[in-house]
């Protein structure tokens, strides 16, 4: 039996329940999750996602990388039964010597495809960073990706923090990577990100692998101390590439780490991530099976895979 989900904001609320065997389904395009002798944890009427909404899809030029495309990001999705995803600009240094405005190349990209939301990149090496920022939104991005280790930068220095008071000021989500990366961990010190709220308590972030292998603990820190804040907190945790030990062991997180992470942190707090296209389909499937092993509540699974970053988007 098929169940079609109608949307209902950025949760649905009505139940869908197998008259005949008694169970309840949600269907997440991809897979569907039976949820028998399961009422202890969910009750009668667990919340639904309406589809899979995905952060953390970096895309490319066909000139810069083939297999890092809008299309080819498409294909992934409909292959993986995403509904929507989130995609990055590149980076500056991506784009060095070709002419091409990172962020102008992506709103146009993004134009005429509505599945598809954008998170603008900053050149912070220039001196206009706030224009930069500004400017981004006005494109209509929704967000900015951030990358201290790749981009060279310190998290707490003062061209961040113009970054930052930018990006408050516009109401911007940011992305940031943390974890290790070939760089200075002094300037993406994990404990550092607490620092940051305390200077821009409206800012809202994540925090990319959670930290990764190796500062876990800290990223979870930064969370928990934060979720006082108006609103039930201000940083989240992404879900990406850390769902296997194949692809990139220093970003992994057991299911214990997952565990506790929605234990301490909430599945509010938590945001499926692709990091399209350094993982394909087969990546993909494996963290959304991942997922589905942990054995969640389906209001938890909701979140998780799309309802939290509705939610922070405004959408």
């Amino acid at each position: 039996m098929q169940w079609t989900l109608r949307p209902r904001g950025w949760l649905a609320n009505e139940p869908a329940v197998n008259a005949d065997e008694g169970k309840e389904y949600v269907h997440f395009s991809l897979f569907e999750l039976e949820l028998a002798d399961r009422e202890d944890k969910i009750g009668k009427r667990p919340e639904m996602v309406e589809s899979i909404f995905a952060n953390h899809a970096h895309v490319f030029p066909a000139s810069v990388r083939g297999d890092g495309t809008v299309d080819e990001l498409l294909r992934l999705m409909d292959a993986c039964g995403i509904g929507q995803a989130v995609c990055f600009a590149p980076f500056a240094y991506n784009l060095e010597g070709r002419g091409i405005d990172a962020n102008q190349w992506l709103a146009g990209e993004l134009a005429n495809r509505p599945r598809l939301y954008g998170f603008g990149t900053i050149d912070v090496s220039r001196a206009d960073i706030g224009q930069q920022v500004r400017a981004a939104r006005e494109m209509g991005m929704r967000g900015l990706k951030l990358h201290p280790a790749a981009q060279a930068f310190d998290i707490l220095g003062p061209e961040a923090f113009t970054l930052y008071a930018a990006a408050q000021e516009q109401g911007l989500f940011l992305s940031f990577h943390t974890g290790i990366h070939n760089h200075r961990l002094k300037h993406n010190a994990v404990a550092g990100y607490d620092e940051i709220t305390w200077h821009f308590p409206r800012l809202r972030f994540s925090l990319e692998h959670v930290g990764g292998y190796h500062f876990f603990p800290e990223a979870l820190a930064v969370i928990g101390n934060n979720l006082h804040r108006e609103g039930g907190g201000t940083v989240y945790a992404g879900l990406t590439s850390v769902f296997t030990q194949v692809t990139n062991r220093a970003w992994y997180l057991s299911p214990d780490r997952l565990g506790e992470l929605l234990a301490q942190a909430g599945s509010q707090h938590c945001i499926f991530g692709l990091d399209f296209p350094w993982n394909g389909a087969g990546e993909t499937k494996t963290a959304l099976a991942a997922l589905r092993e942990l054995n969640l509540p389906v209001a938890d699974l909701a979140h998780i895979l799309g309802g939290t970053l509705r939610h922070v988007l405004g959408l």
